[in-house]
């Protein structure tokens, strides 16, 4: 089937620049299509057979994907059967504006041109706190309000979430894509990199020379991004305090820890967690 094009025009609201629709496989019809604007889409239920640039992508809940203006894509069933995930559309000028936001560290090349749609594995936590976000744009009729709340989710997403989506190089060997996605782990990536060699079976030296070709991150620096993301979630969900929470992801260092946090979210741990109680 020849693959539809898709416009902005019809598929987002000019007002706001986006539109966020629930989307149920018993209830949809797909086809192969592309599209003049981006998509993010979340999955809720089931799993999903994504089927992109003549590949295909299986997807499971609560599983993030950044959909690229070029890419031709449709949808299946999976395993489970029925699936259903939260879309959302926005336009190339919003991804602009983003990218004018968030300046020279976009990961453009990785997001942008990879061969497959970037996609990144949410916590339970992290799904739950992005779906509301998505349902809220449409608990609002003021344009003004929906634009806001939706160019600050992009923000988010795409700092927090697809900023620890790292594309593996085509070379990148079997056994380090096993030991990166045991890392994500609490039970691995409290303990650090030690842990990270244990599982590698590697030398210090091959391990750190592999990551940086392949993902292009030390060791210590993907612990770290693990370990940051875990307090993010802390913040969010429990009472601990943030001393209490520094030493609980791992970090020896109250001061690092606030350095290494703010850099990645752009906020103290405090603030963060103020910030984030108030949206």
């Amino acid at each position: 089937m020849e693959p539809k094009m898709l416009e902005a025009r019809f598929h987002t609201d000019p007002a706001t620049g986006c539109l966020c629709r629930y989307v149920r496989s018993e209830t949809e019809y797909f086809r192969p299509h592309f599209h003049d604007y981006f998509e993010l889409f979340l999955v809720m239920s089931g799993s999903v057979c994504h089927i992109v640039n003549g590949q295909e992508q299986r997807l499971s809940e609560g599983e993030l994907l950044f959909i690229r203006d070029a890419d031709v894509h449709d949808y299946k069933r999976g395993d489970s059967g029925s699936f259903s995930f939260i879309n959302l559309a926005f336009t190339a000028q919003t991804l602009q504006e983003l990218r004018a936001f968030l300046g020279g560290g976009f990961p453009a090349e990785q997001l942008l041109h990879a061969p497959l749609p970037p996609a990144v594995q949410l916590t339970p936590r992290e799904k739950e706190a992005l779906s509301y976000a998505l349902i809220a744009l449409n608990g609002s009729s003021d344009p003004a309000r929906i634009r806001f709340l939706a160019r600050a989710l992009l923000v988010r997403v795409f700092s927090d979430c697809f900023a620890r989506c790292r594309t593996a190089a085509p070379e990148a060997p079997a056994w380090l894509e096993a030991v990166c996605e045991k890392m994500k782990e609490p039970q691995n990536f409290l303990v650090g990199t030690a842990r990270m060699r244990a599982l590698a079976g590697r030398s210090r030296e091959h391990l750190t020379r592999c990551m940086k070709r392949c993902y292009g991150v030390t060791p210590s620096g993907y612990v770290t991004d693990l370990r940051l993301g875990h307090a993010a979630d802390l913040l969010l969900v429990s009472n601990l305090t943030v001393t209490e929470i520094c030493y609980a992801c791992g970090f020896e260092n109250l001061s690092w820890f606030y350095k290494c946090f703010s850099e990645k979210y752009g906020a103290t741990p405090t603030a963060f967690r103020r910030q984030r109680q108030t949206d």
